[in-house]
């Protein structure tokens, strides 16, 4: 089994729970595991993201859930949520918020979390999924931080430092005003 099809039986799974609150999933839905859209990738602040079937081409409810989280119960969480405007449209207003409530999501609709009744209702479920096949991908491992591009020149006699580019360096690092050259 690998991410898609897991993701897949977590909807399979949810088909009754969405129908039982009078709330009942579209017929065309793909799920993936994938960065979201909007820079997400660079703040890793979207951990799921729904586009709906009006942007497909094959007018499915297009779901993404980020690679960053690895945690199944964290992943099924945030495929209810998406579900959800899967049902509700892509605004947390109007019965959204009912809708996470009846689904044991908590917190504020635009950014939900589980809880100890998410866990509980859900425990036996996830756990029939068994593991995520998915290891979290760290998205900052490879990003280097911009050091300055300037170089740090000290003057040998009195200290003074001054900073200068690679290419002034290049043609002849300039004398202190105590009249010592200075170095690199």
């Amino acid at each position: 089994m690998n991410r898609e099809d897991w993701l897949s039986s977590g909807v399979a799974e949810l088909r009754p729970f969405f129908k039982s609150i009078g709330h009942p999933l579209p017929t065309k839905v793909r799920v993936t595991c994938g960065f979201p859209s909007k820079g997400a990738r660079s703040r890793n602040k979207a951990i799921g993201e729904h586009w709906a079937s009006d942007a497909s081409d094959g007018q499915y409810h297009e779901i993404m859930v980020s690679p960053v989280v690895n945690d199944p119960y964290e992943v099924f969480g945030i495929l209810v949520h998406e579900l959800i405007h899967a049902v509700h449209g892509n605004n947390h207003m109007g019965d959204f918020p009912r809708i996470c409530k009846k689904l044991f999501l908590e917190g504020k609709p635009t950014a939900t979390v589980i809880g100890n009744e998410f866990r509980q209702n859900f425990s036996a479920l996830i756990d029939s999924l068994g593991d995520y096949p998915h290891d979290r991908l760290n998205v900052s491992a490879n990003k280097k931080t911009q050091s300055t591009r300037m170089l740090k020149a000290t003057c040998g006699g009195c200290g003074y430092v001054i900073r200068l580019t690679r290419t002034h360096a290049d043609k002849g690092l300039p004398t202190c005003v105590c009249g010592t050259n200075f170095q690199l």
